[in-house]
């Protein structure tokens, strides 16, 4: 059984329903038509068209300004702001004459949206970019509300914190799209998310950072990402906006992950002895009320965008092991 939780936001008020059932197959015969994969597209592209005017329009700067919630400005400290998508909005126009996903989100007047139900408190990473996010996503739905003539309301499927079957719940039809809980570049159900879902322009990116506590004998050693590379015998203590980035980046250390209060817990096991170095999307650890480390940059970034379902992917119903995921893959891998 998967349960999944919705929380629906119409014109500012909030109603909590609960829905249970069984996964269903996601080999949908519709998946392959025209019709799904161009209003697919054009969902993707009314999104980028969006994301575009934000910036253009100077709203990004103002969100940032605002963020975090606790220290309002910190944000343009430490948000990357990847330019893959540049913000000349003649250059990324609307897409006209809707059909297909993006027809259903505007008549309907529904966005099913998949989001992770996680603490959203300063001793979380999560919480200094997730204000960003949701201010984000708040604006380009302005921006498209007043494009096309609508009032999108916005049903937020909620997920427990860790691993998520997220391709699946595309596929299922469980929601229309994925908010910024992946990194582009990232694997999700053993496929890489660039091979197995749309994606929108980047709308928050993230840098790694190494701290490493004053006191330790690995404070004279450890001075840049290749040191700790070096260094195996250092363990790591990371989050979830860390922990898939530095597994693939450092595959010989031992890296434990904490979804929440990360900060918080790392350092515990810092101070424990149960781990010697912490690395999270965090400039410094001062700014979250945690001193006593000093903090080195990766220049290793992580960018976030939105996701929507792709054709010709396919997901196992139930895992093939224990504790694992719905596996997905192409149906013609090139």
């Amino acid at each position: 059984m998967k349960t999944l939780t919705k929380l629906t936001v119409v014109l500012g008020t909030t109603a909590l329903l609960v829905i249970t059932g069984c996964a269903t197959t996601t080999n949908s015969p519709a998946a392959a038509t025209d019709d799904v994969a161009k209003g697919r597209e054009q969902l993707i592209r009314a999104f980028d068209a969006a994301w575009v005017r934000v910036i253009a329009s100077g709203k990004q700067r103002e969100i940032l300004d605002s963020e975090p919630l606790n220290n309002p400005g910190l944000a343009n400290d430490y948000v990357v702001r990847l330019a893959d998508c540049l913000p000349l909005p003649d250059l990324t126009p609307y897409p006209k004459n809707p059909t297909g996903l993006l027809k259903k989100v505007l008549d309907s007047g529904q966005l099913r949206r998949l989001a992770q139900d996680v603490p959203n408190t300063p001793a979380d990473s999560s919480y200094y970019f997730s204000g960003v996010s949701d201010k984000n996503f708040e604006a380009m739905l302005e921006e498209m509300n007043n494009h096309y003539g609508v009032e999108i309301s916005v049903i937020t499927v909620k997920a427990q914190p860790g691993r998520l079957a997220s391709t699946s719940s595309l596929l299922d039809d469980d929601v229309d799209i994925v908010s910024q809980l992946n990194a582009t570049g990232g694997r999700t159900q053993n496929m890489r998310r660039r091979t197995s879902r749309r994606f929108t322009c980047t709308l928050n990116a993230l840098s790694q950072f190494i701290h490493v506590p004053e006191d330790s004998q690995l404070a004279g050693e450890i001075n840049s990402l290749n040191d700790l590379i070096d260094n195996t015998d250092a363990r790591i203590c990371a989050g979830p906006l860390t922990t898939q980035t530095i597994k693939a980046f450092l595959p010989d250390h031992k890296i434990t992950t904490r979804y929440i209060s990360d900060i918080a817990e790392c350092d515990e096991r810092i101070k424990a002895g149960k781990a010697d170095v912490i690395v999270n999307p965090l400039p410094n650890l001062d700014m979250a009320g945690v001193p006593g480390y000093k903090s080195l940059p990766t220049l290793i970034v992580a960018g976030t965008p939105l996701w929507v379902a792709l054709e010709g992917v396919v997901c196992d119903i139930e895992p093939a092991r224990a504790n694992g995921e719905p596996e997905c893959r192409e149906l013609n891998p090139l």
